[in-house]
């Protein structure tokens, strides 16, 4: 049904909103487990623990949050968006609130890995996404997509330098009841919507172009469920995506404050470091986003990972030669190209799986991300414990990095769809 201009406006305003408020669900869910790197050594030293012992915390969260989405995708599709959000927030502030408690390592895994981790799910990309592809389409949906993405990297700017603070001042267990706190003011902006409009959406699916021959037209009509996304070498490619990236990057990020340290670095300076990479990650997803439309999706992905890794390798080089040149390549790569893949997955997917079930088939294609995530910061603990130093963990980033990229070239199903 056609737009009048009030109506127009209206829907507008409330799709300008929904960008913000999925920003800041975002931004405080995965900000609040970022964190966990400035956590990582307190931890250690209190419980006695070795480091792959306590990094497995952040591993099951990551985890969780991976093997949560394709349960966030289906409430999403089956219960709207109100229901998933208060119920995210309430698990992440009472998953922080527990961990302040917390008296031996095991309870941490349960307390900071299902709450963090399932609100992580909960208030994360796969219902963000869906929701917004009820409201944007085209190029809009990709630069709103990229808008809420890039909250990760500010909440890691914002909470993770809190975070050390707080634990350097007022220790460990007062810095999660912060960090709860801050959630929990955060929740009357869930009144900002009204739900029952915001759930019914704005636009039909994207009329994709002429151009796309018989492939576009395939596309367009197919109704997706979650068996039917998952027989589509597409879906695998994405997820394998998501995969390899996030294993790559993580680790060795999760480990990069306690590297730092290790280096010499005052631990309240590595956190600040560690926060100006999140200030650079929404910069370069917006970027990359441009360049998507700008250079093709293609070319904008493989400048992403040159940067990855060009920034990971001169963070390994800096036990070599701690010099500002080496620290300011890392953080400058390295941010701008951490998470630029998101958007352009989330793109692509909801170009090729748009519909009603979008939510459940892009929260599944998501568990590769937590699964990445997960394994590559546990395998990363054990290569350091192993080795007694990082050099085997760089290695191992740098092939899972490499591993991430190929799908968008050696996939005949993604070469189709540019931007």
């Amino acid at each position: 049904m056609p737009e009048d201009g009030s109506s127009r406006q209206s829907a507008t305003r409330t799709a300008v909103i929904l960008v913000g408020l999925c920003f800041l669900l975002n931004m405080l869910s995965r900000g609040s487990g970022e964190t966990f790197t400035t956590f990582l050594l307190a931890l250690t030293a209190e419980f006695q623990a070795n480091r792959a012992d306590v990094a497995g915390i952040y591993s099951l969260q990551m985890l969780l949050a991976g093997l949560c989405a394709p349960v966030a995708g289906y409430c999403f599709d089956r219960f709207g968006p109100r229901s998933i959000y208060i119920g995210g927030m309430l698990l992440l502030v009472a998953g922080l609130l527990l961990a302040s408690f917390g008296n031996a390592v095991w309870q941490l895994y349960i307390y900071i890995s299902i709450g963090v981790g399932g609100a992580a799910a909960f208030l994360g990309n796969a219902p963000h996404s869906a929701l917004l592809a009820r409201w944007f389409e085209g190029g809009s949906l990709s630069r709103a997509m990229s808008v809420v993405f890039a909250a990760m990297g500010i909440g890691s700017l914002l909470l993770v330098p809190l975070a050390q603070y707080a634990i350097e001042t007022l220790g460990w267990r007062n810095a999660y009841r912060i960090l709860a706190g801050i959630v929990l003011l955060a929740m009357p902006a869930l009144l900002l919507v009204s739900w029952p409009t915001v759930q019914v959406g704005r636009v039909l699916p994207p009329k994709l172009r002429a151009s796309d021959g018989d492939v576009a037209e395939t596309v367009a009509v197919i109704e997706w469920t979650i068996g039917r996304a998952m027989r589509n070498p597409a879906f695998w490619g994405l997820a394998s995506v998501f995969f390899f990236t996030s294993a790559g990057m993580f680790s060795v990020m999760v480990q990069a404050v306690a590297y730092l340290v290790e280096l010499g670095y005052a631990p309240l300076k590595a956190a600040s470091i560690y926060g100006i990479v999140g200030v650079l990650t929404p910069l370069g997803i917006l970027g990359f986003s441009w360049l998507d439309v700008r250079i093709g999706r293609h070319s904008s992905a493989a400048l992403s990972y040159a940067f990855s890794l060009s920034g990971l390798a001169a963070l390994w080089a800096l036990k070599l030669w701690q010099s500002p040149l080496m620290l300011w390549t890392f953080v400058l790569l390295v941010g701008l190209s951490f998470g630029a893949r998101g958007p352009l997955v989330g793109a692509t997917a909801a170009r090729i799986f748009h519909g009603p079930r979008f939510g459940m088939i892009f929260g599944t294609m998501m568990v590769g991300s937590g699964l990445g995530v997960g394994s590559g910061t546990f395998i990363g603990a054990i290569l350091h414990d192993l080795t007694g130093g990082y050099t085997a963990v760089f290695l191992f980033s740098g092939v899972c990095v490499l591993l991430g990229a190929m799908p968008f070239w050696t996939y005949s199903a993604l070469r189709r769809f540019g931007p």
